[in-house]
């Protein structure tokens, strides 16, 4: 007899074929199946109709006391899923408490990994390039409308980082070849009335939303931050006088972050395409100061030495926004 635990920490479509998978297979003699499922009824009753599997859900005590009392009972195997997916984030992290002995990590497309730091590591550098598994929208859940929401496509937030112009090109070129499902796009641009206006009169767009500059930054970033927006347009085009909010579209925690540079070309954001900009935009940068004097080039020098400063405020503003909604769910979680 093999004793197997099963976390939900992935979508219930994928642990349900996980289980069914080792039920019909020769992988584990006489598999004997324990689902720890998340709290959601809807996958709790699904687990349920798996015959010959018992599901555990969190009790009274808690999810942190669940896990405990499952590491007592030393299960010969402990499967957990990093497959991207944000919503059980919490619960992998917890998931550590069952200790890392015979602990194996499904990471999708039929791939596993054990609970080593090499492998770990390994993996969060493969999960920054590839963010979802290449079956993931083949388990992905059947969407349940949120209140408010009247559509299941994919909700965009396109930040007005560029002239109204390019945002304008961006949007029709995306209508023609589409880069997200069924996109609803909201432009969050600055206030000005006439900006505004062609926004609003844009086929695409369901709806604009306005800024004062700098005034009231936190604010809209906490606002933003909440809705949790499927995707975020950025555009890099080299123009200077929208640095800030560059800098202010990549602190908005969307999992999927659109580019566009000067040539209406993008690409989603990764590692690989931010140091070829930053590689492009330096190169420029360098041809631009060839043949001027030196006070020029000691300004843009110092101005590249005050960016890692800035950087720095920056992580230090999304430090305080984490720590503040920590504290939220802590006490949303209490008064619960």
């Amino acid at each position: 007899m093999t004793r197997i635990l099963l976390v939900e920490t992935a979508s219930p479509l994928r642990v349900r074929r996980a289980a069914e998978e080792i039920l019909a297979g020769r992988v584990y003699p006489d598999p004997q199946i324990t689902i720890l499922a998340a709290g959601d009824p809807d996958s709790y009753d699904l687990f349920r109709k798996i015959p010959g599997v018992r599901v555990v859900q969190a009790g009274e005590r808690g999810m942190f006391a669940t896990l405990g009392d499952l590491r007592a009972e030393r299960f010969d195997v402990v499967r957990i899923f990093w497959t991207g997916e944000r919503r059980y984030r919490w619960l992998k992290l917890r998931a550590f408490r069952l200790g890392r002995r015979a602990t194996l990590i499904d990471i999708g497309d039929g791939a596993m990994i054990r609970l080593t730091l090499p492998a770990v590591a390994r993996h969060l550098l493969f999960r920054l390039r590839h963010p979802l598994p290449r079956d993931h929208w083949e388990l992905a859940p059947a969407w349940r409308p949120a209140p408010g929401r009247t559509s299941a496509g994919e909700r965009i937030l396109v930040i007005q980082s560029a002239e109204p112009g390019v945002v304008v090109r961006a949007l029709d070129k995306l209508a023609l070849a589409p880069v997200f499902r069924d996109a609803r796009y909201t432009v969050f641009c600055r206030n000005v009335p006439e900006t505004v206006s062609r926004f609003r009169a844009h086929a695409s767009v369901s709806e604009v939303r306005v800024h004062d500059r700098a005034r009231g930054a936190l604010g809209h970033l906490r606002a933003l931050r909440s809705e949790r927006f499927d995707g975020v347009m950025v555009f890099f085009t080299g123009n200077p006088s929208y640095r800030k909010i560059k800098c202010f579209a990549l602190f908005l925690g969307a999992r999927h972050t659109l580019v566009f540079n000067e040539n209406n070309d993008c690409e989603f954001l990764s590692w690989r395409i931010w140091l070829a900009l930053l590689r492009h935009r330096l190169g420029e940068r360098e041809a631009a100061s060839q043949g001027l004097g030196v006070a020029p080039l000691l300004l843009r020098l110092l101005k590249l030495a005050i960016v890692p400063f800035r950087f720095v405020w920056l992580l230090f503003v999304w430090a305080v926004l984490r720590a503040e909604a920590a504290r939220f769910s802590r006490r949303s979680g209490t008064s619960g």
